[in-house]
């Protein structure tokens, strides 16, 4: 398009003085120095547009350098916005705010002087200023008057403090007074300081004149012996820094000449930091003392010339029960010299029945109110005769047993210097009341073992002729239930047989292990890891109300015995347990290495010397009398109600323990439990074996030829139907000549020898060694209701020997057998 030449122009021409530079100034209307500026560069220089408040016709003349640092103008054109603080067109500090104008080259800066925008902050800062001056100022006056209240009660305390010293020093001053005896104190030095009435009387000196004097003119003392001069008691006191006895058979020199013995003693004086600041000495004179002593020395004189001769203990007593003198055969008695101590009581002389120790070890306790001797020695005053009885003292170091001597005392009223007194003689009897114990207790043990000797005689008797008979009910009754249908009629009844034969049996064993004459096979266990494995058992033994507990001993040594016995020790003593406990309670089994010596032994009969394993079964039960724990180990002595206990339980574990050279305490008291306490040897450089209990497994038979021999014709019948039952060819004899004669007339092999023990013409052990001379390694099972020497010793097996006990079942006999045959 064809562009049109321009027709005119127009221009708009606003006048600065009248629109803008008013709108310019019109801020602000209420300060003395704001104003706002517009500036625009020009060059290097920054020129102001509008006139300016305080410098009139500047607008567009006004240049400065765009350089100038601190001119709000030129940090405005340089780019610098927001607040800033610098020296504005006159000099004068001024507070900016710089903003440029959008759209254009102006930039626009407001401004006040610093004078005023701070002078509000300056108002506020002097009240605050203010506040906290007065604050202060508050705060020193409360503690000037805090100060001036302590100053107060300090001076009240000062006040009390003085008057509770000035009483404190009046009643030592009372008390120095008062005291009987002579009390001197001085300085560290030692200068007098100050001194009692009775340190006036023994010195010669007044307390006023003596004030001030060195001691050793007032206080000048020797020996009474030597006549050297002692050392100052003072400078003994400062060099020790204790309270001293000064000197022995010391003389006091008053100051008139005279002499007398005195005792003395001193005292260090501290202050508060501990150093010695003085001494305080005490002395009394020992003249009256001297005197007495001498008189009562020329009476002990003359008692004891008469007493030294005798060859009986005497004592002389007051009629208050003081003692007086004991001659030297009192002495002897005791291993004591008592002259030491005269006018002691008869309590302090002698040990009372609570034996209460005194320090001369052979006395009462000072406090002895009443004893056999004050009770006698009262009589024999009241009754002006003689009197006699017997005591036993505590004397730990003059002999005896445990320290108690026996002494029979012999009193007679006599008369010393017109004064009633008692003459006792003294007797040791100790020896004879021992042999008489001794004998006594000896007497006791003979009848006890007697008596066990004679039960146990009884049982090992009868066990071999009942244990036979047991064995034919038992077996018989095993095999006619083996032969009957499950469903026969007769099976109950056969059953009741065999119950009343296994509990007859479990009576006969408990007979035979209290005679010791039950069979063992002892090995060497760990009584830890036999106890533990032990534990499920007895738990279910005791029930769920009764807690059972183990606690072993570290390193416990090893021990022999058979691990059947102490599982039938360990369940008797914990069923005794649970039936002493009444509803809930507790059962510890504890272990332990127990070690005793001579002398323990010596003192506790049925102990002995050496090294043991100790099992311990505690219970929280009511516990047994002493009547109850007499009887305990007696067969059939039961405290149980009818039916349930045998009496035997104790028993067994008895002849358990004395079978295998243990030793068993028991220790309990009524309402507090009981615990029993069974003792081992040790087994020195053996390892513990495992203890595995042979399980029964179903009868297992064979077809081996086996020799039976047997003189009871029905436990030989018995055995032969058994061992054929179980598919075994039996040869039987029905005694040891005629199995010699059977097999020295066969010739087929035989594989096992079953044997009686006890036969009329020859035990079996001798039958055995007779057979092997025809049968060389002929295996041997022995039988017995009870083990004979002959193939055990005390009741325990010979090493490799194969024996079962009457009765047996047929499980039993079958696994022997095949153990026997391996």
């Amino acid at each position: 398009p064809q562009v049109q030449p321009a027709t005119g122009a127009l221009l708009l021409v606003i006048q600065a003085d009248d629109f803008l530079y008013p709108l310019v100034q019109s801020w602000p209307t209420n300060s003395a120095t704001a104003e706002t500026l517009l500036v625009e560069r020009d060059g290097d220089q920054v020129v102001f547009l509008n006139d300016l408040r305080h410098q009139k016709d500047t607008a567009l003349k006004l240049h400065f350098p765009l350089s100038s640092p601190e001119l709000p103008a030129a940090m405005a054109v340089r780019g610098q916005t927001g607040v800033v603080e610098g020296v504005d067109y006159r000099g004068v500090p001024v507070l900016s705010v710089l903003k440029a104008i959008p759209g254009a080259t102006w930039f626009m800066v407001s401004k006040m002087d610093q004078a005023e925008a701070f002078a509000g902050w300056r108002i506020r800062s002097s009240l605050i200023s203010g506040f906290i001056v007065f604050m202060l100022l508050a705060l020193v006056g409360l503690l000037v008057v805090a100060w001036l209240r302590n100053d107060k009660n300090y001076f009240r305390e000062r006040a009390a403090l003085e008057a509770a010293r000035r009483r404190e020093e009046e009643r030592y001053r009372v008390m120095l007074l008062s005291v009987g005896d002579g009390v001197i104190c001085t300085d560290a030095e030692g200068k007098l300081e100050v001194m009692n009435p009775v340190a006036e009387t023994l010195t010669g000196w007044k307390a006023d004149e003596a004030r001030g004097k060195p001691l050793e003119t007032v206080f000048p003392i020797f020996n009474e012996t030597t006549r050297a001069v002692v050392e100052n008691p003072v400078r003994r006191v400062v060099r020790e820094g204790l309270i001293v006895g000064l000197a022995n058979h010391t003389v006091l020199v008053s100051k008139d000449g005279s002499e007398r013995p005195i005792a003395d003693s001193g005292a260090p004086i501290r202050a508060e930091d501990g150093q010695i600041t003085g001494a305080v000495l005490v002395f009394r004179d020992q003249t009256a003392d001297r005197e007495a002593a001498l008189a009562l020395q020329r009476e002990r004189d003359n008692l004891g010339a008469i007493m030294a001769a005798s060859p009986v203990g005497l004592l002389v007593f007051t009629r208050k029960a003081k003692v007086r003198t004991a001659n030297p055969a009192v002495e002897r008695l005791f291993g004591k010299e008592f002259h030491a101590n005269w006018e002691i009581s008869c309590g302090e002389f002698l040990s009372c029945h609570n034996r209460g120790e005194h320090p001369q070890g052979c006395g009462h306790s000072a406090n002895c109110a009443d004893c056999s001797l004050l009770r006698t020695i009262k009589k024999v005053v009241a009754e002006g005769r003689g009197q006699g009885y017997q005591e036993a003292l505590l004397c730990q170091d003059c002999g005896g047993a445990n320290g108690v001597r026996w002494i029979r005392f012999c009193m007679e009223p006599v008369f010393v210097n017109g004064d009633l007194h008692v003459l006792a003689a003294l007797e040791d009897i100790t020896a004879h009341k021992a042999a008489d114990e001794e004998r006594e207790l000896l007497h006791a043990q003979l009848l006890q073992a007697q008596k066990m000797e004679a039960v146990g005689r009884l049982a090992g008797g009868v066990a071999h002729d009942f244990n036979n008979i047991l064995g034919v009910i038992l077996g018989n009754a095993e095999m006619a239930l083996d032969s009957l249908p499950p469903e026969a009629e007769l099976r109950q009844e056969l059953d009741e047989i065999v119950k009343a034969a296994r509990r007859s049996e479990e009576l006969t064993r408990r007979l035979l292990a209290f005679a010791r004459k039950q069979t063992a096979s002892p090995k060497v266990l760990d009584l830890n890891s036999t106890v533990a494995g032990m534990l499920r058992m007895l738990s279910r033994l005791i029930g769920e109300d009764i807690d059972i507990s183990l606690t072993k001993a570290e390193g416990l040594w090893p021990m022999r015995v058979d691990p059947s016995q102490l599982d039938q020790v360990l369940a008797n003593l914990v069923v005794n347990a649970r039936d002493a406990i009444d509803g809930v309670g507790k059962v510890t089994i504890e272990t332990s290495n127990i070690v005793f010596d001579a002398a323990y032994c010596a003192e506790h009969r049925g102990f002995v010397p050496g090294d043991f394993v100790m099992l311990a079964v505690s219970d929280s039960g009511r516990g047994m009398s002493d009547e109850v724990k007499q009887h305990l180990f007696e067969p059939f002595f039961t405290t149980k109600e009818v039916g349930k206990g045998t009496g035997l339980g104790l028993a067994t574990v008895y002849g358990i323990i004395k079978q295998n050279d243990g030793f068993i305490n028991v220790y309990s008291e009524p309402g507090e439990g009981t615990t029993f306490r069974l003792y081992f040897p040790r087994v020195q450089g053996v390892a513990p074996e495992t203890a595995v209990k042979a399980q029964l497994s179903e009868a297992v038979g064979g077809a081996e030829t086996i020799l039976l021999v047997e003189d009871e014709r029905s436990i030989l019948e018995l055995g032969r139907r058994l061992l054929e039952k179980l598919g075994y060819k039996v040869l039987t004899a029905d005694g040891p000549m005629a199995a010699l004669a059977l097999v020295a007339n066969t010739k087929e092999p035989i594989h096992l020898l079953i044997t009686d023990v006890v036969m009329p013409e020859m035990n079996g052990k001798v039958l055995a060694e007779k057979l092997m001379l025809l049968r060389p390694n002929l295996p041997c099972l022995y039988m017995s209701g009870y083990t004979a020497n002959a193939i055990a010793h005390r009741g325990v097996l010979d090493q490799g020997l194969h024996f079962i006990q009457k009765p047996f079942s047929a499980g039993e006999l079958a696994h022997k057998v095949r153990e026997a045959l391996r």
